[in-house]
C-alpha cells in the first residue's frame, strides 16, 4: 500500500468517525441540535458502511503482508479490537452508572438497555451481541453493534484464508451458522473492500479513468444521498419483506441501500488506489496531522455515545440544560483526546500477550 493511499484512507476513516459523532451529537436530546453541523449528520449511517468496506480492504492487505499463521492473524485482530473495546465497555459502564444517578429520565430511551449487566458486558466482550436475531445492546453504547458484525467477518475471512480443502468449507459454513442471517446480510459490504484490494482493475486502468472513477463515485454518492432513493429503498424493503421481518433484521434492515453505498465506496477505493499507486508526495505536516487525528478514530467511534449521554446528564444535574450545547459536544471530544491515544498503545502489548498464550496452547509436534 503506497504512502499516499495509506494517508488518504486514514483521512477517510477519521472523517467517517466524525460523521457518526456529528449524527449523534446533533440529536435534540443531547445538544438541542447543532447549527450548520447537523447537515453532516445525514452521512452518519453511511459512514459505518465505509468502515465495513475499509475494514475489508485493510484486512485483505495486512493478512497477506503480516499474518503468516492463523495464530498471528487471530492475535492481531483480537488485539486491535480489545485494545479499544475493553476500555470502551469499562468507560460505558462507569459513565452510565454515574449518569443514571444524575438524571435517570435521560436514560429512559428505547435503545438503551441496562438489565443483566454482567451478561451484556460478557456478550459484548466476546462479540456475541449481534448473533442471529439477538441484539444485546451494551448499555448506552449503541454504535458497538458494528463491532459485533465486524468480528465475525474477521473470523470468516480467517477461516477461508487458513483452512484448506474440505475443512475450509466446513469451517466457513460453521462460522456462517454461528453468525446468523443479520450479520451475513451485510457481509457483501465488507467483502466489497476485499475485492477492491485484490481486484486487478486498479492496475489496468489509466490515471485519467481512475480520476473519473473517483470523482464519479463521489458525485454518485452525493446524488444518491440527497435524492429520494434512500427512503425509496427502505420503503421497498419493508414492502418486500414485510414490517415484522424488516424489524427483526435490526441494523441490517436497510441492506439494499447499504449494498449501493458499499459498491460506490469500493469503486472509489479502486480509483484511489490507481491514482495513489506510486508513493505520492504528501506534505509532511499534513501527513503528521492526518495520522495524529486518525489515531483517535476507533476511540471516537466507541466512546462518544455514552459520553454524550453522560455529559447531557451532568449539565442537566448542574442546571445548565438551556446552555448544554458546548459542554455536551466538547466534553466527549476532550475525553476521547485524553484516552484515545492511550488505548492505541495497548495494541502492541496485547498482541504479544495473545501470541504467547496461543503458543502455549499449541500442541507439541
Amino acid at each position: 500500500m503506497s504512502r499516499g493511499l495509506s494517508v488518504y484512507l486514514d483521512l477517510l476513516r477519521f472523517l467517517a468517525a466524525l460523521a457518526v459523532f456529528m449524527l449523534h451529537a446533533s440529536f435534540e436530546r443531547f445538544s438541542g441540535g447543532l447549527p450548520f453541523f447537523w447537515r453532516f449528520a445525514v452521512f452518519g449511517n453511511d459512514a459505518v458502511m465505509l468502515f465495513f468496506v475499509l475494514s475489508g480492504f485493510v484486512i485483505a492487505h495486512v493478512a497477506t503482508r503480516e499474518a503468516a499463521s492463523a495464530r498471528g492473524y487471530a492475535a492481531a485482530r483480537l488485539a486491535r479490537l480489545w485494545s479499544v473495546c475493553v476500555p470502551a465497555l469499562l468507560l460505558t459502564m462507569l459513565v452510565d452508572g454515574i449518569g443514571i444517578q444524575l438524571a435517570p429520565t435521560l436514560y429512559d430511551f428505547p435503545w438503551y438497555e441496562h438489565s443483566h449487566p454482567v451478561a451484556r458486558a460478557v456478550a459484548s466482550l466476546l462479540f456475541l451481541n449481534e448473533l442471529w436475531f439477538w441484539s444485546l445492546h451494551p448499555f448506552s453504547n449503541t454504535p458497538y453493534w458494528s463491532v459485533g458484525y465486524e468480528f465475525w467477518y474477521y473470523v470468516l475471512f480467517g477461516a477461508w484464508l487458513f483452512a484448506r480443502g474440505r475443512m475450509r468449507w466446513l469451517a466457513c459454513g460453521l462460522v456462517v451458522l454461528v453468525m446468523g442471517p443479520r450479520i451475513l446480510l451485510l457481509l457483501p459490504v465488507w467483502l466489497a473492500g476485499v475485492w477492491a484490494y485484490r481486484s486487478p482493475l486498479a492496475q489496468r486502468m489509466a490515471p485519467l479513468a481512475a480520476g473519473v472513477l473517483c470523482a464519479g463515485t463521489l458525485a454518485g454518492y452525493l446524488a444518491y444521498r440527497y435524492s429520494a432513493l434512500p427512503e425509496g429503498l427502505a420503503l421497498f424493503t419493508v414492502q418486500w419483506l414485510g414490517d415484522a421481518t424488516t424489524q427483526r433484521l435490526g441494523w441490517s434492515s436497510n441492506f439494499l441501500a447499504n449494498y449501493l453505498v458499499g459498491a460506490l465506496v469500493a469503486l472509489h477505493f479502486v480509483g484511489a488506489r490507481r491514482l495513489l499507486q506510486q508513493s505520492a508526495s504528501v506534505p509532511q505536516r499534513l501527513e503528521r496531522a492526518i495520522r495524529y487525528v486518525a489515531g483517535f478514530t476507533f476511540a471516537l467511534y466507541l466512546f462518544h455515545n455514552p459520553l454524550l449521554q453522560f455529559f447531557g446528564a451532568l449539565v442537566h444535574w448542574l442546571g445548565w440544560w438551556e446552555h448544554r450545547m458546548l459542554p455536551v459536544v466538547l466534553g466527549p471530544l476532550a475525553v476521547v483526546w485524553l484516552l484515545g491515544a492511550r488505548t492505541e498503545r495497548l495494541k502492541g502489548p496485547l498482541k504479544a500477550a495473545l501470541l504467547r498464550a496461543f503458543s502455549r496452547r499449541a500442541p507439541a509436534r
